[in-house]
């Protein structure tokens, strides 16, 4: 699909404040099937595991497309918006695998470590796993949110020698400079969200903490109220970072988007509360990233107006004609090569 044809977005009547658009992406599921998926372990390059979730179509063949679906902070497979978007997708015959990053979803009880914002390390070892489970599958790459940024992060640091069998990346509104988002949530009317945040990430260290032998920790003793001070004093020494500065600078996937090759599409909204939509000018990207900007839609929310879809959730039908466009330009390509090869 060319950035030129996708129609634009229209928020709903009475959502169009970008606050009521990230509270409903946030917690609106709509219509997800019920979860039948197969659960696989992936063994990380550190000795360390991972869970993903396997959505295979009954009229899927070995070598069809294969999407990987990865999640955002404090999110996991059952993301609303990952979920739905899996659901779809496979409607449409595509095979879905939906990523639970370490210490998220059903990693949460497997992963020894937590959550790096920039783990392009765990995100190939991903993409060789499924890549094994069909050496001739074509696979798309789906971040949303910080899952958007590990996937700009992994596909720039390949540069010039992409993964053979990755043709193209979507990314929602990935925070590209951990410092400049960290510093914007800080911002007096943005502190629901960190609020938001820090309270997911203390719940699931305390459920971590009974569950998963040999987890590990920081010396952190009491719980920080602020995302920047719990990077500081966790994220940061559990990763060998010196503090939450350099974690940040060493995780953003700014410095790589210049080397980017992979066909790449970028959607946000420019009233996005949590990663703001000026950030991106701040920092020059390959020619390979096109970037979907919306007036309207929030952060991960997109909630429309009936009857411009099936249904209200633009973004996910964005996605899968996303998807569709690259099974035709596949088949046209094939077809292409088909016919040059007989003459």
């Amino acid at each position: 699909m060319r950035v030129s044809e996708f129609p634009p977005f229209r928020p709903h009547r009475l959502l169009r404040s970008a606050h009521l658009q990230t509270v409903l992406g946030a917690t609106f599921k709509g219509n997800c099937r019920v979860d039948n998926a197969t659960r696989r372990i992936v063994d990380l390059h550190d000795g360390d595991r991972l869970v993903v979730h396997d959505d295979q179509p009954g009229d899927w063949l070995r070598g069809d497309r294969i999407a990987i679906l990865i999640h955002g902070l404090c999110g996991s497979h059952r993301s609303p918006g990952v979920s739905r978007t899996a659901a779809k997708l496979n409607q449409q015959g595509i095979r879905t695998i939906r990523v639970d990053m370490r210490g998220s979803g059903a990693s949460s009880g497997v992963s020894r470590s937590h959550l790096h914002g920039g783990n392009y390390w765990d995100a190939n070892s991903i993409i060789d796993a499924v890549h094994q489970l069909s050496p001739n599958s074509k696979i798309s790459l789906v971040g949303f949110s910080l899952g958007g940024n590990i996937v700009l992060k992994t596909i720039g640091i390949w540069g010039s020698n992409p993964h053979a069998q990755i043709d193209a990346a979507l990314v929602v509104s990935p925070p590209i400079d951990l410092i400049h988002c960290s510093w914007h949530l800080r911002q007096h009317g943005n502190r629901l969200y960190e609020s938001y945040f820090v309270k997911q990430l203390q719940n699931q260290l305390r459920h971590r903490r009974k569950r998963v032998s040999n987890l590990v920790e920081s010396e952190m003793t009491r719980f920080p109220t602020r995302l920047v001070h719990w990077d500081d004093q966790f994220t940061a020494p559990c990763w060998g970072y010196r503090n939450a500065h350099d974690y940040y600078r060493d995780a953003s996937s700014a410095s790589n988007l210049m080397d980017v090759q992979v066909p790449t599409l970028l959607v946000t909204a420019m009233d996005d509360p949590v990663v703001p939509f000026k950030m991106y000018a701040d920092h020059p990207m390959s020619n390979s990233i096109k970037i979907v900007a919306t007036e309207h839609g929030g952060h991960l929310g997109f909630f429309g107006r009936r009857g411009e879809d099936p249904d209200r959730h633009w973004l996910d039908w964005r996605i899968c004609e996303w998807c569709q466009s690259l099974e035709s330009s596949s088949s046209e390509s094939a077809s292409s090569g088909i016919s040059e090869f007989c003459h």
